[in-house]
């Protein structure tokens, strides 16, 4: 089957999914009175979602493909969250318990940047557990089989999780409110660290790939049925590349952007004195 194909079959679309995104973008726009980049961020997380979990590129996992897996990854944990938060209606910001949450938020920053590596990390070696009892076949050196717990657990509260964790990840960085959020140099020192486990998690994979044996080069995926043969160590490659240099660049903008915004505010605070100065002179 050629990709193409794949794609444009109507039966790898999920239409309850879709519903279920076009219900919640409604909803949103009718219960909640935002701007036009809250309702832009917020359309776009849910596209993602759906991209992630409802169309083909979700049902590539059932060929066993470890890359497929970690793109979910990338956009459930690391991209989705920081829309969500953005997108966050301003009316729940008059709750005095939400308030006083999120202002003590940057007191536990460690314990959520460990929480945030914890899914990044225990998230991959999950899912290449489970990819292994589906498969049959070694996943990054990891072995279980069919009777394994991991397939015991429900795959959306996994994909569930990651979001949580994400958002949590993310409360330090984009707060909604600007008293809870860290100061700018350590919101960057937050997320070149992230960007560190990022690269040695991608690293890892690369690395356990290469150094698998060489029955594992051989194209195990490429079957009939599906639109994108690979073999398990170039598969492998894949998954721990996405982690490795997009991930990292994710986070790398990010922090050059909150720099960015820094500069800006400084240099428009300096302005403003110095325009008092010639005012009073």
């Amino acid at each position: 089957m050629s990709f193409t194909g794949y794609f444009f079959n109507i039966d790898n679309w999920s239409v309850p999914g879709f519903l279920a995104v076009m219900v919640l973008f409604v909803s949103y726009l009718i219960f909640f009175d935002t701007r036009k980049l809250q309702k832009l961020a917020f359309g776009l997380s849910l596209i993602l979602i759906y991209l992630a979990l409802g169309s083909p590129l979700a049902k590539l996992t059932s060929f066993g493909l470890h890359s497929i897996v970690m793109l979910q990854h990338i956009i459930l944990l690391m991209i989705t969250p920081i829309l969500l938060l953005k997108a966050l209606p301003n009316s729940l910001l008059q709750s005095s318990w939400l308030v006083s949450v999120l202002n003590k938020v940057k007191n536990t920053y460690l314990l959520l940047w460990l929480l945030g590596a914890v899914a990044m990390w225990g998230g991959h070696f999950f899912s290449a557990a489970l990819l292994s009892a589906k498969t049959g076949t070694a996943i990054c050196g990891i072995n279980a089989t069919a009777g394994s717990w991991v397939t015991a657990m429900p795959s959306g509260l996994s994909f569930a999780l990651l979001v949580i964790a994400g958002l949590l990840f993310y409360l330090p960085v984009f707060n909604p409110l600007d008293s809870g959020r860290l100061a700018p140099l350590k919101r960057v020192v937050y997320l070149f660290t992230a960007c560190v486990s990022c690269s040695t998690l991608g690293l890892y994979v690369v690395f356990s790939a290469n150094s698998a044996a060489a029955v594992e080069a051989i194209p195990i995926f490429n079957t009939l049925r599906n639109p994108l043969p690979m073999s398990l160590r170039n598969d492998q490659e894949l998954a721990g590349m996405l982690m490795w240099v997009p991930g990292c660049i994710l986070y790398v903008m990010e922090s050059v952007n909150i720099l960015l915004k820094w500069y800006d505010g400084e240099t428009a605070e300096e302005s403003t004195v110095a325009a008092v100065k010639i005012s009073k002179d």
